[in-house]
C-alpha cells in the first residue's frame, strides 16, 4: 500500500474514532430546594462542592443536574460511601431520577415572582427509577436521599455522586456532609394527615382488577401505602369507618362487624402512622360544595346490607347513630383506642350547615364521650353553633391572619388548633403546589411551630385523575373547578409494586416536619432561641425566607443549637 493510501486509511480510522466518542455530559450540583427544569443550563465555570449539615436521624437530599448535547441512553448514578475521620457513615441512601409531569396552566392569583417554571410546561416532581434517557439539550436531575443513622458519629464526611452511562463513569460530583451531635426526635408530635382514597374505582383504575376492596392484594396495597406514609412522617390516618364496618345479618337490633376496621387500624399502626385515627365524616354532601347534606346510614333492605344517603332530618338517621355510635365506642374501648380516635362531622361547614353540624356533634358527644370532634372551619367567621360543637379547629391558611389572637386564646384553654391548605392559599403564602418553589413546602411546618399550630391537614395525597403525570389539574365540584397543579396529590401510582412513588414535594414536606420536631425539642430546652430561629425563617404568613441558601443557614443554626453549640 502506498504512503498516501496509508495516510488516508489512518485519517478515516481517526474520523471513525472521533465519531464514536460520546459527546460530553455535564453534571453539576443543584440545591435540593431548587427545581431543575429541562431548559436549565449548566453554570459558567466549576461550581463549588455542596456542603450540607444534618442531625442524627435526619433525612437530607443531594441533587445533581445532567445535560448533554446529544441523546444519552441508560444514564444512571450512584452515591459513593460517605467517608469520615472515624470511618464510613452507614447511612440509608437512595438514588432516583426526578421525573417530569405536565402543568397545563399557572396557578391563578399567584404573582409571577412567587412561581417557578413556565406553563404549559414540564415540571420536576416524581421520584422514579434509574436509569433514565437523557434527551439532547434537555436537563434532568438525579436525587439522592440520605437518612443519617441515629448513632452516627459527629464529624465531616465526604462523598460523590458518580454518573454513569451503560456502566461507564461519565461524571463525578463531590459533596460534603457535616453531622452534628443533635438528633431529630423519634416521637412524632406534629399531627400530619394527607387524605387519600382506596375505593374500588380508584384502586382498580391504577392497580388492576386484582385489588378489589378487602381482597388480599388490596390489603397488600394498604400496607405498602402505610409504609410510605410512615416513612414521610405522616402521623394521622383518615379512616373511612362506615365503609370498613359491616352490618351483620339479623332481624333484631343491628349488630356490627369491626374486622376490616381493625385490620385497617392495625396495618397503619404497625407501619408507624398511628398516631391518631381520624374517623371519616358523618355528614356529607350530594355532590358539590353547595349541594344538600346527606348522612350515610348502614341499613338492611330485603335482606341485603346497603348504605343509604339520607337527609339529616330523616328519623332513620338518629335511629342508626343511636345504635352505631355506642357500638363503635364499645369497640374502641375494648381495643384501647378511645384516646387515639378523632371524629369528623362535616368538612368545611358553611351557610346554614353549622346547625346540622351541631346536632350531629351532640350525638357524638353523647355516644363517644371524650372523643374530640375535628373539622376544617372558616376562622374568619366561626358561627356560635361551631364554637363548642367542633373541638379541634382546622382553619385554612390565608383565612386566619387577623384571627391569631382568637386562636391563641383557644389554645390556652386546652383546645388544639391545626391548619390546612386546599386549592388555597395563593398570593404570597407558602403552599405545596407544583409551580411554587420547594422552600415554600418545607416552610409550611416552620409556620406550624411559629404560630403554635399543632397539626397540618391536606385533602389530597392520591386523588389522581386518569393520567397523573400528564394532567396534574383534575377537576372537582361536579367538574366545575379546575384544581391548581399538584393540589390533588403528592405521590404517584406505582402499579408494579402495588405502591406509590414519592415526589420531591413530599421530600420537602418531610424535611419541614423534621425541622418542626427539632424546633419543638429545642423549644423545650430554650424557647427563646427556638422562637428567634422560627421568626427569622417566618416573619409572617406571607413574609418568610425565600432564598434556599439563606434558609439552609438558618436550618444549620437550628441543628447546631439543638446540639448545644
Amino acid at each position: 500500500m502506498s504512503l498516501r493510501a496509508l495516510a488516508l486509511a489512518a485519517t478515516a480510522t481517526a474520523g471513525l474514532a472521533t465519531a464514536a466518542a460520546p459527546a460530553p455530559l455535564r453534571a453539576w450540583p443543584v440545591d435540593a430546594l431548587v427545581k431543575v427544569f429541562p431548559s436549565d443550563r449548566p453554570p459558567a465555570g466549576r461550581p463549588a462542592a455542596a456542603e450540607l449539615v444534618a442531625a442524627r436521624g435526619q433525612h437530607l437530599a443531594v441533587q445533581v443536574a445532567l445535560r448533554a448535547p446529544t441523546r444519552r441512553e441508560a444514564v444512571s448514578a450512584e452515591c459513593l460511601p460517605l467517608a469520615g475521620p472515624s470511618g464510613r457513615l452507614e447511612a440509608d441512601v437512595r438514588v432516583n431520577a426526578v421525573g417530569l409531569v405536565v402543568v397545563g396552566s399557572a396557578t391563578d392569583g399567584v404573582p409571577d415572582d412567587e412561581r417557578v417554571g413556565e406553563a404549559p410546561g414540564w415540571y420536576p416532581d416524581p421520584l422514579v427509577e434509574l436509569p433514565l434517557r437523557l434527551e439532547a439539550e434537555r436537563t434532568r436531575s438525579v436525587w439522592v436521599t440520605i437518612h443519617v443513622p441515629r448513632d452516627a458519629a459527629a464529624g465531616r464526611y465526604r462523598s460523590s455522586v458518580v454518573v454513569t452511562q451503560a456502566g461507564v463513569e461519565r461524571a463525578r460530583v463531590p459533596f460534603q456532609l457535616r453531622v452534628a451531635a443533635a438528633q431529630v426526635p423519634e416521637e412524632r408530635t406534629l399531627r400530619v394527615t394527607n387524605w387519600f382514597r382506596l375505593d374500588d374505582r380508584h384502586a382498580r383504575q391504577f392497580y388492576g382488577e386484582r385489588v378489589a376492596r378487602f381482597s388480599e392484594p388490596w390489603w397488600t396495597l394498604v400496607g405498602n401505602l402505610a409504609r410510605v406514609m410512615a416513612e414521610y412522617r405522616q402521623s394521622v390516618v383518615l379512616t373511612p369507618t362506615l365503609e370498613l364496618v359491616e352490618l351483620l345479618p339479623g332481624d333484631g337490633e343491628p349488630g356490627y362487624g369491626f374486622g376490616n376496621f381493625d385490620r385497617w387500624v392495625e396495618t397503619f399502626r404497625r407501619a408507624g402512622v398511628i398516631g391518631l385515627i381520624e374517623g371519616g365524616h358523618l355528614l356529607d354532601r350530594k355532590g358539590g360544595y353547595d349541594e344538600p347534606l346527606v348522612v350515610p346510614v348502614l341499613a338492611r333492605e330485603a335482606g341485603e346490607a346497603r348504605t343509604l344517603q339520607l337527609p339529616p332530618e330523616d328519623p332513620r338517621v338518629v335511629r342508626f347513630l343511636d345504635s352505631f355510635l355506642p357500638a363503635l365506642f364499645r369497640h374502641l374501648e375494648q381495643k384501647g383506642w378511645t384516646r387515639l380516635y378523632l371524629q369528623h362531622v362535616l368538612d368545611e361547614p358553611h351557610g346554614s350547615e353549622p346547625v346540622a353540624y351541631a346536632r350531629m356533634a351532640a350525638l357524638v358527644r353523647k355516644h363517644l364521650p371524650g372523643v374530640p370532634t375535628i373539622d376544617a372551619i372558616d376562622a374568619k367567621d366561626v358561627p356560635e353553633a361551631l364554637r363548642e360543637a367542633s373541638d379541634i379547629w382546622v382553619p385554612q391558611l390565608g383565612r386566619f391572619d387577623e384571627q391569631t389572637a382568637m386562636l391563641a386564646e383557644r389554645q390556652k384553654s386546652g383546645r388544639e388548633v391545626w391548619y390546612y391548605t386546599c386549592l388555597f392559599p395563593r398570593g404570597r403564602y407558602p403552599n405545596r403546589l407544583l409551580d411554587l418553589p420547594l422552600v415554600k413546602t418545607q416552610l409550611l411546618h416552620w409556620l406550624n411551630f411559629r404560630y403554635g399550630l399543632t397539626g397540618f391537614l391536606h385533602w389530597g395525597w392520591n386523588f389522581w385523575g386518569p393520567e397523573p403525570t400528564k394532567d396534574t389539574q383534575p377537576v372537582i365540584n361536579l367538574n366545575q373547578t379546575l384544581l391548581p397543579a399538584g393540589d390533588a396529590y403528592i405521590v404517584y401510582p406505582d402499579r408494579e409494586r402495588l405502591s406509590v412513588r414519592p415526589s420531591i414535594r413530599l421530600e420537602a414536606m418531610r424535611a419541614g416536619i423534621e425541622d418542626y420536631e427539632m424546633l419543638a425539642a429545642l423549644g423545650r430546652r430554650d424557647r427563646a432561641v427556638a422562637d428567634a430561629l422560627a421568626r427569622e425563617a417566618v416573619t409572617s404568613f406571607t413574609e418568610y425566607v425565600r432564598d434556599p441558601v439563606r434558609f439552609h443557614r438558618i436550618e444549620a443554626r437550628l441543628v447546631d443549637a439543638l446540639a448545644g453549640r
